[in-house]
């Protein structure tokens, strides 16, 4: 597995934690005139989107910088 298949790995895994968290934290939120648990406080849920979406922005620069260079490569490639 190279590093471009590692990066989309993970900017699946990702998208799929957000997605997740996101339909939680909503459900979570209509739950507001019921005690929550510390884990489950929307605060801290919605630290840790912020958290997963911080993640997801640096794959996908990386993912562009990495297209970035491999277009480079076939310009230079294609001047010589």
């Amino acid at each position: 597995m190279d590093a471009k298949d590692k990066l989309m790995t993970k900017k699946h895994e990702l998208e799929q934690l957000i997605k997740y968290n996101q339909e939680y934290y909503l459900e979570s939120s209509q739950w507001s005139g019921q005690l929550s648990s510390y884990a489950s406080h929307p605060a801290d849920m919605a630290s840790h989107l912020q958290v997963l979406n911080i993640e997801l922005e640096k794959v996908n620069e990386e993912l562009a910088h990495q297209e970035q260079m491999a277009q480079n490569e076939l310009f230079r490639a294609e001047l010589h």
